[in-house]
């Protein structure tokens, strides 16, 4: 025959053309696949001329016992094993691609989208048989063949394909392959293998066509296990019970029927024969009963776990789909996949009818989503976090992935939102900035800082417009440093110190780390530290006539930070020093005098008295100062009468000097001070008068009495 072959199929012409050149296909064995006779080119077109098969193609046995096929399957896997060991992708396996001879053998047709195991594949192929990996676009494995193998298996159980008649790349991809109900005589081993092949993933599936073909003769041998077809059932009690209950009326027919003849036949002669008959017809419907209970007890468990797993499944879909439309498989790529994994197998164990494992795969793959659900506000915030990082390293790209994927998650998301927001203004600014560097580059440093302060209007911490500007102002201050320089050495040259200096200190402030504009400041500082020196010394003798001390020391102080290795300025700081914090010691006392009134204050100024007496000269203001402490000190240690006046019956004590009980008026002498005078009085509030004393005061009267009855 001659088939009509478009230009979309040109890989075929070069398959057929090396299989004709000793391609690998001549190391198969040739009787698998039909014989291509000549490749045409014609009026654009592509012709294979092709061997005819007069037995029509494999099409014609969907629906049919497995025994009418089950030969033809079995030589299909032949030819997937043979062209698989040759590193070999049919990729479009099909009924309508598996040809029969004269002879009533299955042959391979059709290599249009054949390749090398491995390499990247063309689009096309049955959408009813693509794996799939195929349908993702991944490199071409023999897993796609069996999955395509599956695919016919189902066509010819089911009469028709998985997935029919809406099949769409999400529904292979994600969805539970559809119940599997047979219209022919099926072994269930047959049917099992069907679904194994239509795995989600190639793991799940058999290794290969040869482990294929022995699973295909493994349950061609089974002794039971066969799967009824799918037929209307006849009208009547009988026909409307299930398979496990029809055999109990026709038992009790017979049992009926046989004691009707003993009756008919044997009329008044009943013996022992008869009792016998009786008994084992009794024992026959007892067991049949029994029989009929257990069916019935396992047909309930049977429907328990189907009721369990669709429930399980159910809830199963529910998470799945939410998560699938909150993008889990992108932030949660391998857990996601394996739940999908898992309600695949589940839904493989429940078109298996294996219920139980069904229902326990979808419960194990809902607790992995569960697992997820609970990692979504994770998932959320590193999404919007990877967002702004890129952002911040102005990766607009790799912005709009993130915070999308933070859409995805939260539609709402206002972080996200102005992420998106943000990276549209990001790339104007960009665009701005590129512009702003062509100026920059270009010798128009003022062009290119309107640039880059344009692009921060826009993006305020847009690094390459900072860092421009930082280049720009770099470049200017540079250029002003020279022209500072310049204009120092000129003027030094002129003899014009005060304004060299004034242009090195800018220089210098333009450049903090000029090494050239430090030994210029330094050239002017030489000459002028000596009459510097000079003039504070003076001021320092000055002070210490004068007995300023604090002003003595901070010139000496002055003149050693000019020159460290003065020594004139060593011995002013250490004879100053003392003398300054001496009379310092004195005059505070003096403004305080409150602090003669304690002992500690009074031993100070003992000591301060004595300091000052040892003092050589000059020492007028220090001993005018010292006079006035020693008065004060004198008029802090002489008496100052007090008077109290109380009531005869409160209790009068004055802390930190004594006890003085009852009284009506009392006169005591105490040193000037701060005092406390307490009253108590059984029954009545305690009073407390706070008394100072100072020095040089008259008698001061103070009234203590207990008159609140408590």
């Amino acid at each position: 025959s001659l088939f009509g072959h478009s230009p979309a199929k040109a890989a075929e012409s070069a398959l057929t053309q090396q299989k004709r050149d000793a391609s690998p296909f001549s190391l198969c064995d040739p009787s698998y696949f039909v014989p291509v006779l000549d490749v045409i080119e014609a009026d654009g077109r592509t012709l294979i001329a092709m061997e005819f098969q007069s037995g029509g193609d494999l099409g014609q046995f969907r629906g049919r016992s497995f025994e009418s096929w089950a030969r033809l399957v079995d030589e299909t896997a032949a030819a997937l094993e043979a062209l698989h060991g040759q590193g070999l992708v049919h990729r479009d396996l099909k009924c309508g691609n598996v040809l029969i001879d004269a002879a009533g053998h299955a042959r391979l047709a059709d290599f249009g989208l054949a390749t090398e195991a491995g390499l990247p594949a063309a689009a096309g192929g049955s959408p009813y048989n693509a794996s799939p990996q195929q349908l993702r676009g991944d490199a071409a494995q023999p897993a796609d063949d069996l999955y395509a193998l599956g695919a016919l298996l189902y066509e010819l159980i089911a009469g028709h394909p998985p997935y029919y008649p809406e099949v769409t790349r999400d529904r292979v991809l994600h969805e539970p392959v559809p119940a599997l109900v047979p219209r022919g005589v099926v072994p269930a081993g047959v049917r099992e293998l069907a679904l194994r092949l239509l795995a989600k993933s190639p793991r799940e599936r058999p290794v290969s066509a040869a482990d294929v073909r022995a699973r295909l003769a493994a349950a061609a041998t089974e002794a039971d296990g066969h799967v009824e077809p799918v037929a209307p059932l006849p009208s009547g009690d009988v026909a409307r019970a299930g398979p496990g209950r029809r055999l109990l009326p026709i038992a009790l027919s017979a049992a009926a029927l046989a004691a009707i003849a003993a009756i008919i036949w044997l009329p008044g002669k009943l013996d022992s024969g008869s009792s016998r008959i009786a008994e084992e017809a009794r024992a026959g419907a007892a067991r049949e009963s029994a029989e009929n209970q257990a069916r019935q007890q396992t047909e309930a468990e049977r429907k328990a776990a189907r009721d369990a797993a669709g429930v399980a499944r159910v809830a199963f879909e529910t998470s799945f789909k939410a998560l699938d439309e909150r993008a889990a498989a992108r932030w949660a790529t391998a857990d996601f996949a394996r739940a999908r994994d898992g309600g695949a197998r589940a839904a493989d164990r429940y078109a298996a009818e294996q219920f139980a494992e069904a229902g326990g795969n979808w419960q194990k793959a809902t607790e992995t989503l569960a697992t997820l659900e609970k990692q979504l506000p994770g998932a959320l915030k590193d999404a919007v976090q990877r967002g702004q990082a890129s952002l911040a390293n102005a990766d607009t790209a790799a912005a709009r992935e993130a915070f999308g994927l933070a859409l995805a998650i939260e539609p709402q998301n206002a972080a996200a939102k102005a992420g998106i927001d943000r990276a549209g203004k990001l790339d104007q600014a960009l665009l701005v900035v590129d512009t702003a560097l062509a100026d920059e580059r270009a010798g128009r440093p003022d062009a290119a800082e309107q640039g880059y302060r344009r692009a921060l209007a826009l993006e305020p911490q847009l690094k390459p417009a900072t860092e421009g500007l930082a280049r720009i102002a770099a470049q200017r201050s540079g250029n002003a440093y020279a022209a500072a320089m310049s204009r120092g050495f000129a003027d030094l040259a002129a003899g014009r110190n005060d304004s060299a200096r004034r242009s090195f200190q800018s220089a210098l402030a333009l450049r903090p780390g000029s090494v050239e504009a430090r030994e210029a400041i330094a050239s002017l500082d030489q000459g002028q530290r000596a009459s510097a020196l000079q003039l504070l010394e003076a001021r320092a003798r000055a002070a210490e006539a004068g007995e300023r001390w604090d002003e003595a020391l901070a010139a000496w102080r002055e003149a050693a930070g000019l020159e460290a290795s003065l020594a004139a300025a060593r011995e002013g700081i250490a004879r100053a020093t003392p003398r300054a914090e001496l009379q310092r010691r004195i005059e505070t006392l003096n403004r305080e005098p409150e602090r003669l009134w304690d002992p500690a204050g009074r031993a100070e100024a003992r000591n301060l008295l004595a300091t000052a007496a040892a003092a050589g000269n000059p020492r007028q203001r220090l001993a005018a100062a010292a006079r006035e402490l020693d008065r004060l000190a004198a008029a802090a240690q002489t008496p100052v009468r007090l008077q109290l006046k109380s009531d005869g019956v409160t209790q009068v004590t004055i802390y930190r000097v004594g006890q003085y009980g009852t009284f009506s008026e009392r006169d005591v002498e105490l040193l000037p001070g701060r005092y406390t005078v307490v009253g108590t009085r059984n029954g009545f509030r305690d009073v407390r008068r706070e008394v100072i004393l100072p020095p040089g005061a008259g008698a001061s009267a103070v009234v203590v009495r207990c008159e609140e009855p408590i």
